[in-house]
């Protein structure tokens, strides 16, 4: 069981399975993290032959999210003290539970699904000293399916070692970036967002604050690395209003296995 959810958490990072996961993943973008006035509204996203699909996001007077919907599906958002919850119309819940204005674990009720049976992944966070996110504990069922530790430097997440407790096997990716700064990045273009249940509102500590353009997975036991190259288009107020990421599965001698890629065109609404 475990062997099994580490491959689904492996394609996790391929766009490839943007499209199949897409109810899994939690399609949000934190309001306005960086103080521009301006709310991610909708994104139009184009995977090429695996189709295209559009989210819309709706915010309440103070600037939370409170339903995103795509395919006539919505989760909806609500909140606590301590606690953000989103639920969609057939019961599959996602939630945040919060201290100190950082998430300390999370729960997903049907992250996973064998035979028909939904199994629950919940997730525990710890940060480091400087206020970043750095050790993600995941448990499948209860059971602790891999542990991920972060790295950061000059404010940037530099490399996640994902150790999944079934064999041993250490996964490795490390990112690039540019000098853009990041505002308000979307999920596919923030690099903690394939590690953590993501959420809106900054709840998971400090963000790196460059725009990512690579990153290079690799595994200890696996003859292979898969990386990803993002591109963007900004706006006046830096919001990437267009973001590409190609991705490609290479061998150690340069043979490519598999290519993807995905486009989203973002709309903000500013103040």
């Amino acid at each position: 069981m475990q062997k099994t959810i580490k491959y689904v958490m492996v394609a996790f990072v391929a766009i490839i399975s943007i499209a199949s996961c897409k109810k899994e993943i939690n399609w949000n973008a934190k309001p306005d993290p960086n103080g521009n006035g301006c709310k991610l509204t909708t994104v139009n996203a184009d995977l090429g032959i695996l189709g295209q699909y559009s989210i819309n996001y709706v915010y309440d007077a103070s600037g939370k999210l409170t339903k995103a919907t795509s395919d006539g599906e919505s989760r909806i958002y609500t909140y606590t003290e301590t606690k953000i919850t989103g639920v969609l119309p057939d019961g599959e819940k996602t939630e945040l539970t919060i201290s100190g204005g950082k998430a300390v674990s999370s729960y997903n009720s049907d992250f996973f699904n064998v035979n028909g049976v939904s199994i629950p992944v919940t997730r525990t966070y710890a940060y480091n000293a400087d206020g970043y996110l750095s050790v993600v504990k995941s448990y499948l069922d209860k059971s602790l399916n891999s542990t991920a530790e972060l790295t950061y430097s000059n404010g940037n997440l530099i490399q996640s070692k994902i150790t999944y407790t079934e064999d041993g096997e250490v996964e490795t990716t490390t990112y690039e970036y540019s000098s853009q700064l990041a505002v308000n990045p979307y999920e596919t273009s923030d690099p903690i967002s394939v590690i953590v249940d993501y959420m809106p509102g900054g709840y998971f500590g400090k963000h790196s604050k460059n725009v990512v353009i690579k990153s290079i997975q690799r595994s200890a036991k696996l003859n292979a690395q898969l990386v990803s190259d993002y591109s963007y288009k900004f706006d006046a107020k830096g919001n990437a209003i267009y973001t590409s990421v190609k991705s490609a599965q290479k061998l150690s001698d340069g043979t490519v296995l598999n290519e993807s890629s995905a486009i989203f065109n973002l709309v903000y609404n500013c103040k």
